[in-house]
């Protein structure tokens, strides 16, 4: 357990009197990304699977340190614990709650189920369940952080099988009756390819994947005509970060907490806390300016709106953002592979590579003197 914690702590953040101090990352009305007044709330997160096998990742019980963070972050603090939480008494100039966080109404937190190494019968069983218990107005999220499973073929019509997919688990025990056949048609028993979730696109599905193989999941079809987003990770990390998988995965850390993954690929392992409040003003700041922009946006999928109502669901949108917005301009991350992608794609010039969000973005990196390793917006390729 100690080593689960020391792992989870990447970044410490120390009072003046240079003691550490423990954050919250659950969902409040500090860090409730505010909503424009007359946007629709057409759906909410109603059901969550949280689904866990990555092999060289720290865990504790049947708990890894990803499924720890997205449970952190798909939390709503408990009511009795939000007066301390609003009322900043750190030697920082204080953060003011958004304007939508409205503490006199009571959220409940969406049901939720934890999967660590699921088989895919198991798999199966629960995404069912979350399936049918959805009520009218609802969506359903399913989080997976895996190992790939690559497909037999880069070029094909079939995206549902061929380009692989995640493994949940690593059991064989399909090969003996299997081992007659030519081992080059054979696919992994418990992968979890994008056809198996074709099903479940039936009512609406949000869908992340972070995974060295999340491109699998980037042509999915729309079937049943649901809102249905999928938030994919960078397949690819630069060499001086590629020895960390034991600290969890990185695009999960800018999904849980997008300061601290700022400050890890910046190499900062300490901050004051006087520091930190400023700079989380900051990525305050790009929240909101972000929002604006999926509001206003004339180009962007309608199936982004409808899950844009809910808090969890826009806090997790505008974090990618704020994930790609980093980590393309960032010298240490060379190209598409190096990137987070969604599917469906999110207008460029509209939100992703929009001039506010780069000066926003500059600005923290500004404010903590890590300027210089962010190209200027323009330079080099950009493009997904």
């Amino acid at each position: 357990m100690v080593i689960f914690f020391q792992a989870d702590n990447i970044i410490s953040v120390v009072d003046v009197d240079s003691s550490s101090i423990v954050l919250s990352h659950r969902l409040t009305p500090m860090n409730t990304p505010p909503l424009d007044k007359g946007t629709p709330v057409y759906l909410t997160l109603q059901e969550i699977l949280i689904v866990g096998n990555c092999n060289e990742q720290v865990k504790f019980s049947e708990l890894t340190l990803d499924m720890f963070r997205m449970l952190q972050t798909l939390e709503r603090e408990p009511q009795e614990d939000l007066t301390t939480q609003l009322y900043d008494t750190s030697p920082a100039p204080g953060r003011q709650p958004f304007e939508n966080g409205d503490r006199s109404i009571r959220r409940d937190n969406p049901h939720k189920y934890l999967l660590y190494k699921p088989t895919f019968s198991q798999l199966n069983t629960f995404l069912a369940s979350g399936f049918k218990e959805l009520p009218p107005n609802g969506a359903l999220l399913l989080y997976i952080s895996a190992d790939g499973c690559f497909g037999n073929a880069k070029h094909t019509d079939d995206a549902a099988y061929d380009l692989g997919g995640v493994v949940t688990n690593s059991r064989r025990e399909g090969d003996i009756l299997n081992k007659n056949k030519r081992s080059g048609s054979l696919k992994e028993m418990h992968c979890l390819h994008p056809g198996d979730l074709y099903p479940y696109t039936r009512k609406p599905l949000f869908l992340i994947c972070d995974s060295d193989n999340s491109s699998a999941f980037q042509c999915f079809p729309n079937l049943f005509g649901q809102p249905l987003v999928c938030l994919l990770s960078p397949e690819q990390l630069p060499s001086t970060m590629q020895d960390q998988h034991l600290k969890g995965n990185l695009f999960t850390l800018f999904l849980h907490c997008p300061l601290m993954a700022f400050c890890y690929v910046c190499n900062i392992g300490d901050i004051p806390i006087t520091t930190w409040d400023k700079c989380q003003s900051q990525v305050d700041k790009f929240m909101s300016e972000a929002s604006k922009l999926f509001t206003r946006s004339r180009k962007l999928d309608h199936s982004f709106m409808q899950f844009f109502g809910d808090d969890f669901l826009r806090l997790l949108l505008l974090r990618f953002v704020f994930c790609y917005i980093v980590l393309i301009l960032h010298r240490g991350f060379k190209g598409p592979s190096y990137f987070p992608t969604s599917h469906p794609s999110l207008p460029t010039d509209e939100i992703l590579e929009h001039p506010l969000l780069y000066k926003s973005m500059l600005d923290l990196a500004n404010t903590l003197d890590v300027r210089g390793l962010f190209a200027e917006p323009g330079d080099g390729d950009t493009s997904n």
